[in-house]
């Protein structure tokens, strides 16, 4: 008797846990649909350069940038949060000696992969609105170095991998209608990584688009239906 009022027990904790589960799955599913269905959520995507300043520059030369993020608007639709993830890519001139290298590298690429997140407030002017935001951050630096196999007669490139954390300040403008809109930013990066003995800030600009995830509302009814 005690074996089955056990097994009970157990059969009842088990539904209880599934049930749980699946309220609070789809209470998540439908806080989304609710903001997705508000027009509150935009996907962000940009292209452009981010320049180095101060020293560092005699190191890295910008080819070409690029963003994506969401921009996710508060209730009072004048704050949001912007939660991105910045790919920077650079010609490399080494200046110093690495001790694990034997030779410089020059005229290589460097490759930056930055993940942060944003608070910002925007002004409205009719279809114009000017926003800034200040939020941290972090990611993956990648240096090149080369060593050269006389044996072999190879050179062999690598990566320099290191981490790297960030402060990033945004300001710009967008124009459009409340579901796509056009913008152009400014942000200025500053990274606690060294590189080469200088300091790591850059200054990029953007372009790119804004497109309100509106349409993904009734996907998420869709699953939840199911």
């Amino acid at each position: 008797m005690r074996k089955h009022l056990s097994v009970l027990a157990f059969i009842i904790c088990l539904t209880s846990a599934k049930i749980a589960q699946a309220q609070s799955v789809d209470s998540i599913l439908g806080m989304s649909q609710e903001i997705l269905q508000k027009e509150r959520i935009f996907s962000v995507k940009g292209i452009g350069m981010a320049f180095p300043i101060g020293g560092v520059a005699d190191v890295l030369r910008p080819r070409f940038s690029s963003s994506i993020g969401l921009q996710i608007l508060a209730k009072n639709r004048k704050h949001f949060l912007y939660p991105s993830l910045d790919y920077l890519n650079y010609k490399y001139d080494q200046i110093n000696v690495d001790p694990d290298y034997d030779y410089k590298t020059r005229n290589a690429n460097a490759t930056f992969y930055m993940g942060s997140i944003a608070y910002g407030y925007m002004k409205n002017i009719k279809k114009f609105r000017i926003f800034g935001s200040a939020g941290v951050g972090g990611g993956i630096v990648n240096e090149p170095r080369s060593r050269i196999d006389e044996a072999a007669g190879e050179i062999i490139h690598r990566n320099k991998s290191s981490f790297s954390g960030i402060v990033k300040l945004n300001t710009g403008f967008d124009y459009g209608k409340r579901r796509f809109k056009f913008f152009a930013e400014l942000s200025y990066m500053q990274n606690t990584k060294r590189i080469q003995g200088h300091n790591l800030q850059t200054f990029a600009v953007n372009v790119g688009t804004k497109t309100n995830l509106f349409r993904l509302a009734k996907s998420i009814d869709d699953i939840r239906k199911k």
